[in-house]
């Protein structure tokens, strides 16, 4: 280790002569665009001058972290000395030619503020810009004086459809155009999106948010306008006149009868030898309404109706709705039995070839391949110990004809475990250089529904509920012990809109068998600490889970967001009262057991909340902040090891290796290394910056802060325990940059971090000196986002 933070330390002073000698690109002889600045020249604007940057033709050179031209740099690279094929690799592969000054670029920049100024009812304001060059460097100053903003003074309709005029007031109350803001076309074409969405909701197939246009009337003297939405009427072909068209209203459509074709297959769309099968759903028990759908097919239906009704959201005998449809689309997919998926709707022709108001709706489904056999590779990272892990996936999305997905899994890994050499405890069990063995196999089975005894017609459509039922075995030989864990559980999972979810596992049950090797039980043997014998010691955890996430991120839209998950587990409880009902006696250590083995009692909640500031597509802020506590109680003396809260590693306190921070100011000489420092409460928050370096190369710079400290005093742990009076003295502080390879389908990260607070040093020599820090240098390997 501290090899790798010399040469981290020699690293950053190499980059920074390299910076430093190569700062002044000689070979640049005209002005060279530096900085890009806006000026608002108005007092109390309401202008957000940010909206301006992005209309700037020209920007400058990217700079890597803030400082170096690293691109630019690798450009003029090849002009320099003697060629060299490793010059001219860096220049093509990095290089970004140098932004000049272009005075056409920028005028046209300053009509495209002129424009947006107009379009923000700041009609005839100016524009201009100035130059200021130094050193064969330019900044840009782009003035902008605005004038005085046009109110909006009334906002009314124009629509002779009366039934139209009507809807489109029922839906006035979330109108974007309000009387007293200011006039702003952005907003008025966000509006005719709104209406034609909303009408689109109720009824108005046809319409389109071309019969939508705006008529604007100034009056110049009071910097005000009188908004007026006009819709027009459909136009038509004459029936009795084919050459002529007429107006008429534009028309509600209802849901005359809907087909659906389960096997449809592009290759061969022809319908016309197909049965049908009428099946009659009640919309919901508050509803007595049957929707009929009617099933297309050829040969025995392969997958159950009510499997597929129960996704679909249009209805008939109701009104067209746009969202319905999509949201259709959205349940379909999630069955994962089809591959492809089309809604189409067709209009009934009555008497003289006259469109009624019915439609009929045809869903065609492609189906996917059932059975699926895969075979994937993967880096591990069980605490910073690198390893190689397999799997082979047996799949079938379809196993009870209900859209079941049933998974068979058989992994294995081998891993890299760091070792101590002072301690002798360890086994000289090896496969090459690795030295911890891990094997199972999982079988998951997943259904489209709740699974209880209940119609599934009784609960709403748009909840999109799924049952899980998980059971396996896993092995790991480590240099320390053998252990196998064997799991089961059975959950539930729904969602209460598209920002809400809930997950809740009423059953879950992990045992955990340990067989410590004999070394390492002569070490075991004279420790007095429980926390630290139970990690290995079979034991057995029987939980009610519960989580609740609220994510209101939309996908592919550059908008700030927030996640947050709340979970809460508790265990034992059941199997207390079990053993009280049935007078079931503790056994020789004072424990009640099940299959002769110790079973837990905890209660378990954390909290986790994150805001996203999205800056743009590759730049944003991450601000996150958790807190968990755990308390043990009848059977057990603590909670269980893989149950307490842990500090350090590559997803939090980064200037730590996992599970090496706290509790509390409690010791940490690494004089034990066999010891994982786990707590009973948590505390952290994160703030990171992340950025584009090079194509796939991400980037960040972050600090983190936080502990884990224990709830009880604890001999082997002195000052691990919470105390008001002194928990903030023991707040540990990190910071980092960390390097992110975004390969799409998964992303490889690399943090280093040096500790800037310490809470285990003295109180008054807490805060690390920069040279201790980067002799203490830590460096964390991971897969995705750390949050």
């Amino acid at each position: 280790m501290k090899l790798l933070n010399a040469t981290c330390f020699s690293f950053f002073i190499v980059l920074t002569i390299v910076v430093s000698a190569c700062g002044t690109l000689k070979n640049i002889d005209k002005p060279l665009l530096n900085k890009n600045k806006v000026v608002v020249q108005a007092e109390n604007s309401e202008i957000n001058k940010d909206e301006f940057y992005g209309l700037i033709g020209q920007t400058p050179n990217k700079r890597l972290l803030g400082v170096w031209r690293f691109k630019l740099w690798a450009n003029q690279l090849s002009t320099k000395g003697k060629e060299r094929k490793f010059k001219n690799w860096m220049s093509r592969s990095f290089g970004e030619s140098p932004v000049f000054f272009d005075t056409q670029i920028t005028q046209k920049s300053i009509r495209q503020m002129e424009i947006y100024l107009n379009k923000t009812g700041h009609f005839n304001s100016k524009v201009w810009y100035e130059s200021i060059a130094k050193r064969k460097k330019l900044n840009l100053i782009y003035h902008i004086k605005p004038t005085k903003p046009y109110k909006i003074k009334s906002y009314n309709y124009q629509i002779s459809d009366s039934q139209l005029y009507e809807s489109i007031s029922r839906i006035s109350t979330s109108s974007l155009i309000i009387e007293g803001d200011n006039y702003n076309a952005f907003i008025i074409d966000d509006e005719r999106d709104r209406i034609t969405d909303s009408l689109k909701n109720i009824g108005y197939y046809n319409f389109d948010k071309e019969y939508i246009y705006f008529e604007i009337d100034s009056a110049f003297n009071s910097n005000s306008l009188d908004i007026t939405l006009i819709v027009k009427d459909l136009r038509v072909q004459d029936t009795l006149d084919p050459e002529q068209t007429i107006t008429i209203p534009h028309k509600h459509y209802y849901i005359n009868n809907i087909y659906i074709n389960p096997d449809f297959a592009l290759t061969n769309a022809d319908q016309i030898d197909l049965d049908t099968l009428a099946i009659s759903v009640q919309e919901d028990t508050s509803n007595p309404h049957l929707n009929i759908y009617h099933f297309l097919h050829k040969d025995e239906l392969q997958i159950k109706p009510k499997v597929i009704t129960q996704s679909i959201l249009i209805s008939t005998e109701r009104l067209y709705s746009l969202e319905s449809v999509k949201q259709t689309y959205r349940r379909l997919a999630d069955l994962k039995v089809f591959r492809y998926t089309n809604i189409q709707f067709a209009t009934i022709v009555g008497e003289n070839n006259s469109v009624n108001n019915l439609l009929d709706c045809y869903i065609n489904m492609e189906r996917s391949k059932v059975q699926s056999y895969t075979v994937e590779a993967e880096g591990t990272n069980s605490g910073g110990d690198l390893g190689l892990g397999g799997n082979i996936v047996y799949a079938n999305k379809n196993f009870f004809k209900g859209a079941e997905l049933f998974q068979v899994r058989i992994k294995g890994a081998l891993e890299v475990q760091k070792m101590n050499p002072s301690t002798t405890n360890q086994t000289n069990d090896k496969f090459l250089f690795f030295n911890t063995l891990e094997t199972g196999i999982e079988v998951s089975l997943n259904f489209p529904r709740f699974l209880i005894p209940i119609k599934q017609e009784r609960f709403p459509k748009d909840l999109k509920p799924t049952t899980t039922v998980n059971t396996g075995i896993n092995y790991q030989q480590r240099p320390k012990y053998r252990r196998y864990i064997t799991n089961v559980s059975f959950g539930y999972n729904w969602s209460q809109n598209s920002n809400i979810q809930h997950i809740l596992f009423p059953v879950e049950i992990n045992s955990v068998k340990v067989y410590p090797t004999t070394e390492f039980e002569k070490i075991l043997e004279p420790v007095t600490n429980e926390r630290l014998k139970n990690q290995y010691t079979d034991h057995l955890i029987s939980a009610l889970k519960y989580s609740f996430i609220f994510n209101n991120q939309e996908l592919n839209k550059l908008k700030n967001f927030i996640y947050f998950r709340a979970n809460f587990e508790t265990s034992g409880f059941l199997l207390k009262g079990a053993n009280m009902l049935f007078g079931i006696a503790e056994n020789d250590d004072g424990y009640n057991t099940l299959f002769n083995i110790r079973y837990a009692q905890y209660v378990r909640a954390d909290l986790d909340f994150r805001y996203y500031d999205v800056q743009s597509k590759e730049n944003r802020l991450v601000i996150r902040g958790m807190l968990g506590v755990g308390i043990p109680y009848g059977n057990s003396v603590d909670i269980p090891f893989e149950k307490g809260f842990y500090a350090g590693g590559a997803n939090g306190m980064r200037g730590w290796r996992i599970r090496s921070l706290g509790p509390g100011s409690s010791d940490n000489d690494d004089s034990f290394s066999q010891v994982d420092r786990i707590g009973d409460l948590q505390l952290e928050a994160n703030i990171e910056y992340r950025f584009p370096i090079h194509s796939f190369v991400k980037g960040a710079v972050y600090m983190d802060m936080g502990n884990v400290w224990l709830l009880k005093e604890n001999d082997f742990f002195p000052r691990g325990h919470f105390q008001l009076k002194r928990f903030f003295s023991e707040i540990a502080f990190d910071a980092g940059f960390g390097l992110r390879f975004d390969f799409n389908f998964f992303i490889f990260r690399i943090d280093t971090a040096i500790r800037l607070r310490d809470p285990s040093l003295e109180k008054s020599h807490r805060w690390v000196p920069f040279k201790t820090g980067i002799n203490k240098m830590a460096v964390n390997f991971g897969i995705g986002y750390p949050f």
